[in-house]
């Protein structure tokens, strides 16, 4: 029986997973780590990465890549998406990576990013060749992918980002009404120039995948400590999300904390998360999203288990 392993390296979280390949081609998880590291902060500003987060993600990268031969030194497919794609010093980044931890990262562009995506999406999630838009939120950027079922129609990369829009839009907490304001009004104008490009058919279904939607998922239910099972296919309405926003915006970084299914280091994310996602909600006219717990990692170890 065989392993194999995936990272997937973000603007503002990495993720390890590794998956145990069984004998009927079904998988058994072994490992699943994620760790904020932030990597993208910044990055409107400075356009590279900053040290004090590269030496963050560069130390996540080394625990990772120790429980990988913890767990037999399964092949590690790393990718890196929005920060590293976008940074001056990017390439920088990859070779540094490899000196001081050993793993080959692959920087991917946004294309291929909705790409595995949805593949990993579709891994455990029932499409029926539906009308589907698939957005993934990430630290830097958010991929909308259009489809019916598997097969993309339209795709697009906005720079949507939770960590870009809280550095520019919000810097109280509770929120201030009138930076929040700005931020709905920005976020209204990009969404609309997106579904116009996405306008080959209206969508059926929304599905979100990444840190906020199953955040969202998790303070609705009361999930903590995190279970994928009952995350993975939950869903959540429009009136959900709003009600854990107003809750969200009354209060400050601490108070936040104490809402055990917030992770800590998205608490002052979580607000821009969310704005995101009410607002896709609205525009694409879908009152209810439905959660994926599986996405780019997942994605990453089935492409590499086709191409072989």
């Amino acid at each position: 029986m065989e392993k194999i392993a995936s990272i997937d390296i973000g603007s503002n979280t990495v993720r390890l997973l590794i998956l145990e390949i069984l004998e009927n081609k079904s998988f058994k998880l072994l490992v699943s780590k994620r760790n904020i590291t932030r990597l993208g902060e910044n990055m409107d500003s400075e356009g590279k990465l900053i040290e004090k987060r590269i030496t963050s993600t560069l130390k996540v990268l080394a625990e990772f890549q120790k429980t990988c031969m913890e767990n037999g030194n399964p092949p590690l497919f790393a990718v890196a998406t929005s920060a590293v794609r976008e940074a001056s010093n990017g390439q920088e980044f990859v070779r540094l990576a490899k000196k001081e931890t050993g793993i080959d990262i692959k920087i991917i562009s946004w294309e291929e990013e909705a790409r595995l995506t949805l593949e990993g999406v579709f891994w455990k999630t029932s499409n029926e060749n539906r009308k589907i838009i698939t957005f993934d939120i990430g630290g830097g950027s958010t991929e909308f992918i259009l489809s019916k079922g598997k097969n993309i129609s339209d795709a697009c990369s906005t720079s949507l980002g939770v960590v870009r829009l809280t550095e520019k839009f919000i810097t109280k907490h509770p929120i201030d009404d009138k930076e929040f304001k700005e931020l709905q009004n920005y976020l209204k104008e990009e969404l609309l120039a997106v579904k116009k490009q996405l306008s080959a058919f209206s969508p059926e279904i929304l599905i979100g995948t990444a840190g906020t939607v199953t955040t969202l998922a998790a303070i609705k239910e009361n999930i903590y400590p995190y279970d994928a099972e009952k995350i993975h296919g939950s869903i959540f309405s429009f009136q959900n999300a709003e009600s854990i926003l107003q809750n969200l915006k009354e209060k400050s970084l601490g108070e936040r904390l104490q809402i055990k299914p917030l992770e800590p280091g998205r608490e002052d994310l979580i607000i821009a998360g969310i704005a995101i996602v009410l607002e896709t909600m609205r525009i694409f006219d879908c009152k209810i999203l439905q959660v994926s717990e599986y996405s780019l990692r997942e994605g990453i170890i089935l492409n590499a288990i086709n191409k072989n």
